[in-house]
Order: C-alpha cells, then structure tokens, then sequence
C-alpha cells in the first residue's frame, strides 16, 4: 500500500491496538494513525517509556524513525499533526514540515498571549554534560551527546555552570553576544568567577547612585525605605507560616515587628535605624526557628552555618543574591553602590539593599516550609548540618525556583508577574529613583498578606 493512501490511518489503529495497551502503563499516550507522542512527567520516565516503545514495535516488525523522535519538554516545544505545542500555547503550524523541536514565538507575540515568565537561569550541574549550541538555541547533552533540554537564546537571562561540566566554544562566544552572564559555581553552589559581557554605558546612572549614597539626607530616606519593606515582609512571612501552627511566639514577634515598624518614624540617623533593624532581627529569627519544626538541629543565625538550617538560609541566599545581581546589572545599576549596606572594596552594597525585599518569601520561607514538608531530611545534610548533600542541593533549588513561579502583584507596575520579573521591576524603579529622587518616590516589593 502506498504511503498516504486513505486505507493507512485505518490499518494503523487496527495493528497498533495492541501497542496502544503497551504504553498506558508507562505514559500518557496520544497517537494519531502512526503518529504519536509519550507524556511523563519527568525526563527519566520519558526516555524509559521511550525505550519501552522501541521494544513494543520491534515484536511488531516495526522501528521508530530516529530522525523525528526527540525527548523534550512543553518549555522548548514540539510539533504534533500540524500544530506547535509549547508551554501553554498551541499554534498551527506553516506546514507540514515542522522542525521536530518547535521555535519559540517572539517575546511580543507571548506577552500578547499572556505569558511573560520572565529570564530563566539556565543551571548545568550533572557532572558531564555539556552546553552546547544548535540552531541558535541552547542545548544541554548528556555524556553521551544526546540532547536533553534546549532553550532558545532569548528566554535565557543566566547561565550557571557547576563542576564537571562543560560548554562548548560556540555556546559560549553565544552567551557572551546575547549579554549573558556564566557563573561558574563550587561543589557548594558559591560563585567561583563569572565570565560576562562587556559592561553596559551607564555612567550618568553610576553617579546618580554615586549623589544618593554621598547625600546623608537622601541615602537615609532610601535606606528607610529599605528597612520598613524587609521588616513588614518579615511579618508577613511569620503569619503565613504560622496559619497551621498558631504559635504564640510567632503571634507575639508579628506583633513586635509592628512596634519595629512604629519606631522607623523616629529614626534620624542610619545608626538608629540600623539599631532598629537588629531589634527586628532579634524577634524574628527565634520566631522563625520555633516554625521550623523539621529542622535537624538547634538553630542559630551565624556564619559559617554549623547546622542544617542556618546552611540551607546561607544556600537560599546565594541563588537570590545572583538573581538579585542579574536584576540590577540589567537596570544598569551599579552593584557596590549601597545605601543600607556600606559601598566597600568587593563588596556589592546594591545588591545587598534590593535582596532585602525579597529575603522573607524566598529564602527563609523556602527553608522553613521545605523543613516543614519533609522534603529537606537529616539524610541530606553532613557534618553536623553545615555540609548539603547533592540531593539536598537539588531540592533546595527545585523549592526555591517553584516559589519564584509564584505570580504577585508588582508593587511597581501593578501587574502580575512571576517574581524574577518582579525583581527587574524593582531594579528599574531603584534606578529611577536615583536619577530623580525628589520626583521619583522608590517602594520595596512588599508581600502584606
């Protein structure tokens, strides 16, 4: 029988009927005809039910055609019967030649469409595999060279690489004309060095940051500013954690951080208000220490970290402060120019200043309910609590990003983003306020809920 005869689809359903009953054990199947695509939740479920179909149609006298199988995902997107599937949206395609791996529409066309998630930091730590790069996208390979996410180059904002890990030349010379920056990372998940473009034209900015940190009258209403959004996001955090608990501590310190934000008004000088900042401080940690049940160990705030959760915050803290960094460098902000934090020799006060209205919901809220869930467990954690384990590290990330995909309202531009988007908002706004600060009034993201 000819290829694209009438008959074809029908004959197909009748001699893969079987093979239909095959697969529903190991994935979702949706097959037209000789058509069909496997859904798994995860990758490693893929490439078994994959394998599994490879051994079902063998027993048929049948093979799968290598050239037009591919394992991805709904981010990078796939073609199906004519249609481009990716993430949430479903368009037709221009013919019937689609690429196997779908081209990500144009930041315009999904903002149209109600999707704006914002950069993705793209994270390599599997020793072995690769970053490599194929039609203008990115790839990651396993050892073996297969390709196991691909990512186009718009939808990357950072890429951070861990030991025993490779990128090729041309993904790097890539990242490098696109203006993204590569964190090359420890066996802990501490910045080593970056390899980034050159620096952006952003004099004018500098020296405005420059006036607002060398003016007392204008650096302390900025820094207030600061430190009443850390404080009431510090309350917040308490209260959402303390739904199921109601614990009296934590209704107490909730209450203490209110007397905190009341004595802000008195403040005159950036000793006293950094004075009130440690009694804010005082009254939240033990709070918080007392929610987190399922820590391991006692918990003190202290660097170096000497139990569990003290190096899951320190963890937590390390992702942010590279978000953080990415948000401000994208602003055209200077990162050491701080002023809470002082401006010092290797040090990044700015970055410092705009990680404080974030700190509550996405470092010691991620730890506290990743604690609280079990899926943080004394298993993951060596050395009295102060080393994480691989898998550990892993899951730290995996809650951390999931609370980034968390949609807010943007204190800034009133819309609703995820919280990686929110951050640029919040960079821009802090760089507004410094080229104008007596007409543009800056305001912390602040989670009052």
């Amino acid at each position: 029988m000819a290829q694209g005869s009438p008959l074809s689809p029908l004959l197909s359903n009748l001699y893969l009927d079987g093979f239909d009953d095959t697969l529903t054990a190991e994935a979702a199947l949706v097959r037209f005809a000789d058509d069909f695509i496997l859904l798994t939740r995860k990758e490693a479920d893929a490439h078994a039910a994959l394998e599994v179909a490879r051994g079902a149609l063998a027993e048929r006298g049948l093979s799968i055609d290598a050239a037009g199988t591919t394992v991805t995902d709904f981010d990078a997107g796939f073609a199906f019967l004519g249609h481009l599937f990716l993430r949430s949206l479903v368009l037709k395609s221009e013919g019937d030649d689609a690429p196997a791996t779908a081209p990500t529409p144009a930041p315009d066309d999904e903002t149209e469409a109600g999707y704006d998630p914002g950069p993705r930091v793209l994270r390599l730590f599997e020793p072995g595999r690769r970053l490599a790069l194929g039609n203008d996208s990115f790839r990651v390979l396993s050892p073996e060279g297969t390709a196991l996410v691909q990512l186009a180059q718009h939808r990357v904002g950072r890429i951070e690489i861990g030991p025993l890990v490779g990128i090729e030349d041309d993904a790097l010379r890539q990242a490098l004309g696109a203006g993204i920056e590569i964190a090359h990372l420890d066996g802990h998940g501490q910045v080593l060095g970056t390899t980034s473009p050159p620096a952006g034209d952003h004099g004018a900015l500098h020296l405005a940051q420059a006036r607002v940190v060398l003016d007392p009258g204008l650096r302390l209403a900025l820094a207030l500013r600061l430190v009443s959004g850390r404080i009431r996001n510090q309350r917040a955090r308490l209260q959402v954690l303390n739904r199921r608990s109601e614990s009296a501590k934590a209704v107490k310190a909730a209450q203490e951080l209110g007397v905190c934000l009341r004595r802000l008004r008195g403040v005159k000088t950036l000793e006293a208000l950094r004075g009130v900042e440690g009694l804010a401080a005082a009254v939240y940690w033990p709070a918080l220490a007392a929610l987190c049940e399922g820590a391991p160990k006692r918990f003190k705030r202290q660097r170096p970290a000497q139990d569990a959760l003290n190096a899951v915050l320190n963890y937590l803290c390390a992702l942010l402060e590279r978000d953080i960094r990415a948000a401000i460098l994208s602003a055209g902000l200077h990162p050491g120019f701080g002023v809470l934090h002082a401006s010092t020799d290797r040090g990044e006060g700015c970055v410092y200043d705009l990680m404080e209205g974030f700190r509550a919901l996405l470092t010691e809220g991620v730890a506290v309910t990743l604690f609280n869930r079990k899926v943080l467990r004394p298993e993951h954690f060596s050395e009295g609590g102060a080393r994480i384990s691989s898998a550990g590290q892993r899951a730290i990330i995996e809650g951390y990003e999931a609370a980034l995909d968390r949609v807010v309202r943007s204190s800034h531009s009133g819309l609703r983003h995820k919280l990686r988007v929110v951050m640029r908002e919040e960079a821009r706004a802090f760089a507004r306020h410094c080229r104008a600060p007596e007409e543009s009034s800056f305001e912390p993201q602040v989670q009052d809920y």
